[in-house]
């Protein structure tokens, strides 16, 4: 058994072009001589096994989730079952594969003589801010979870076979200590590091381990905000007094990549339409997030030339962003209107429920499928996108795209193969809750306005790195026929007009400037979205009758703010699992409904878990006068 993990960790490592210097003599040797597994090598594994948002999550969780935080809207639009869960994907298991490897690294330690623990016990505390964050995924939409006994079994005497489930106020402080642990050990020791390339995430340095550490305390302290604001505020001044310090840059981030041919995994995702109301806020602030998160149309100029050559009809939204010179019959596309490229090649959908079937929405999401076709010359139907969607490039890698062009052109293709790249916590993320705790009367050095402005800056340049590292469409090359094509790729000109903007900027009350903070870090997380729907649950925000961004209602008739479920249902397990008795018992003491009731959104609106049971309901504004 050991053997494996020689053999699957150095295969990762050959595939993420990972050196493993080691003698490989022992490979050579038989398996019954090989008694002690590599702890670098299984290290590696351990960080092939970070998973918070896998394929399944992305597929069935993520699109309720987007449309409930109103950041998205599916393709044929709400309709009045967009608040009910059906299948359920895989946010809440992600953890115990991670905690299954983590359990053996302890384990090979702990048998280690003294010179090798000292060598290599480090390596351990590493792990720490990596379950964390991965546990407080899992937590976020169910509450309690097993983690303090899980994957112990091999370790234990009598094996532990039916672990406990943790609370989550327990879970908390559990990770805390977990925390604590490694940025005492980080700090305190001096470690010349053993890792080198097997850590693919920060190629062996420790310290950004220990603000790693150190700054995951932030996120944890943000959940507590509505339950133990006094010790939120705790956390977050240890955090900031801490020697290990926190994420400052972006050289900093926990940027993820397992590998030059991983793609994160094979199957597309439902597609989903930018609400109208968040990307016309992003386009009107020329927020540069905007540019990556969301796709272009396919609207270029040729393509609106296209349209007019064969005297069709452009959807309003475009013609009227178009100059066209009339010459007769002729008509002739000769420049955008106002901001030109690439911003007007953004457009949004409505929430509102039953849109998708209203006709003065045709322009929009088509119903006829025919609105947005023109001709080839062999008669057959080219269909175009007026709209824009989430980016599934910054998802998932390895895509090929054809940018868009009139009928019977070559294609112009982009089919270079590319590996996925992920930004798990950044440095952006820091500040802009180090901006919220300022507000709600954290010590900290700095003022909540400097801490928004630079958590904003950071962020907009965060995405504008996950466009390049993926290499999404329009970030390294543009349309190769379309002289007005413009790239998606940011400058810092384009940064501080950003900015500048009033929405960026701190003025009024407590409560008016916690909902701008609030919006950043709402608009930060959309490629977070469970970090996002979390956001969205504890702060109130987007709030309703907001002047800044608004909530938005999905019925004109009937309120549905508590009609979103703010945690995902519970199963009643089979009476034949051995864990039937415990995980009943978890749900009875959280008050979770199973079983017929456990559908009806108004009950998962209510029935929340350890964290969100102060919140405001959504929409309602934060917890602050």
């Amino acid at each position: 058994m050991k053997l494996k993990y020689y053999i699957a960790t150095c295969l990762v490592s050959a595939g993420m072009l990972i050196a493993c210097q080691d003698d490989f003599a022992d490979l050579n040797s038989r398996p019954s001589d090989i008694s002690t597994p590599n702890v670098r090598f299984l290290f590696t594994e351990c960080l092939v096994n970070v998973e918070p948002m896998d394929y399944s999550a992305w597929h069935y969780d993520v699109p309720r989730l987007a449309s409930w935080t109103q950041t998205s809207v599916g393709t044929g639009g709400n309709t009045d079952n967009f608040n009910l869960i059906t299948e359920q994907g895989s946010i809440g298991s992600h953890v115990d594969r991670l905690l299954r490897m983590t359990n053996e690294v302890r384990y090979q330690i702990s048998q280690m003589n003294e010179a090798d623990k000292a060598k290599y016990g480090y390596i351990e505390y590493l792990l720490n801010p990596l379950l964390v964050m991965i546990g407080m995924n899992d937590s976020d939409m169910y509450g309690s979870r097993q983690y303090s006994e899980a994957e112990r079994a091999r370790y234990t005497d009598p094996p532990l076979l039916l672990p406990k489930y943790d609370t989550q106020e327990e879970l908390i402080e559990l990770w805390v200590k977990e925390l604590d642990l490694t940025i005492n050990y980080l700090t305190s020791n001096k470690i010349n590091d053993a890792l080198g390339s097997q850590d693919f995430i920060y190629n062996g340095d420790v310290a950004k381990w220990a603000k790693l550490a150190n700054s995951m305390k932030v996120k944890l302290a943000a959940r507590l905000i509505n339950t133990n604001k006094q010790r939120a505020l705790e956390l977050v001044n240890q955090a900031a007094a801490s020697p290990a310090g926190l994420l400052t840059s972006s050289e900093d981030d926990l940027i993820y990549n397992r590998g030059k041919n991983n793609n994160h995994w094979n199957n597309d995702f439902p597609e989903a339409l930018a609400n109208d109301v968040l990307l016309n806020f992003m386009k009107k602030n020329h927020d540069t997030r905007l540019l990556s998160v969301f796709t272009k149309n396919d609207f270029n100029s040729i393509v609106v030339q296209a349209f007019l050559d064969q005297n069709k009809q452009l959807p309003p939204y475009i013609e009227e962003n178009a100059i066209i010179e009339v010459n007769g019959s002729k008509k002739t596309f000769t420049a955008w209107k106002g901001d030109g490229e690439p911003w007007v090649r953004y457009y949004g959908a409505p929430l509102e429920i039953g849109a998708g079937q209203d006709d003065a929405n045709k322009w929009i999401f088509n119903p006829t499928g025919t609105l947005f076709t023109l001709k080839t010359s062999a008669g057959a139907d080219k269909t175009y996108r007026a709209l824009s969607f989430r980016n599934q490039e910054i998802v998932k890698g390895i895509y090929d795209f054809t940018y868009p062009d009139a009928p019977d052109v070559a294609p112009d293709k982009d089919i270079e193969q590319t590996p996925w790249y992920g930004i798990f916590f950044s440095a952006a993320e820091v500040n802009l809750l180090l901006a919220e705790f300022k507000l709600l009367g954290a010590n900290l050095p700095q003022s909540a306005q400097a801490y928004l402005t630079e958590g904003s800056r950071l962020s907009a340049y965060m995405y504008d790195k996950a466009a390049e590292l993926n290499k999404v469409p329009y970030y390294n090359r543009v349309s190769v026929n379309d002289k007005l094509d413009k790239s998606i790729k940011i400058n810092s000109a384009m940064v501080e007009a950003m900015l500048d903007n009033d929405a960026f900027k701190l003025t009024g009350s407590v409560r008016d400037q916690l909902e701008k903070v609030y919006i950043q870090q709402y608009i930060h997380y959309i490629m977070n979205p469970v970090d996002q729907f979390v956001n969205v649950r504890r702060s109130g925000v987007p709030m309703k009758n907001s002047t800044v961004l608004p909530w938005q209602a999905f019925d004109k008739k009937l309120d549905y703010t508590n009609r979103i479920p703010r945690r995902f249902k519970v199963s009643e397990p089979a009476p034949t699992d051995k864990l039937y008795e415990i995980t009943l018992q978890a749900w009875k003491d959280q008050n979770y409904s199973y079983g017929s009731n456990n559908s009806d959104p108004t009950i998962l609106n209510s029935e929340r878990v350890w964290y969100d049971k102060n919140a405001p309901q959504f929409g309602a504004g934060p917890n602050v006068q």
